[in-house]
């Protein structure tokens, strides 16, 4: 098999993002993550397609998580601050 390498900039991918992803990789290919100040080089064992493919739909999919959980961040802390509130009213 062929090894592929692809370079992704640190300001479109965080961290998570690259790693949560790679770990779904790992029952499809073997990889190998290194980092500089500003790109994530990763090389897959395989070049396939398929697989190549798999891990742009992760990227993307993560990404958006990434984005909804700092944009919904507040709001979840502030439920989960009134149902202890509540839970210590109840309590007392």
């Amino acid at each position: 098999m062929a090894m592929c390498e692809r370079i992704f900039n640190k300001n479109l991918y965080s961290e998570w993002v690259i790693r949560i992803s790679l770990y779904w990789m790992t029952s499809l290919t073997q990889w190998k993550l290194c980092e500089d100040m500003s790109t994530w080089a990763i090389s897959f064992e395989s070049d396939s397609p398929e697989y190549l493919y798999e891990f742009e739909r992760l990227l993307n999919d993560y990404t958006l998580r990434e984005k909804l959980q700092h944009k919904t961040g507040e709001l979840r802390d502030s439920i989960f601050y009134k149902v202890l509130q509540s839970i210590d009213e109840r309590l007392s």
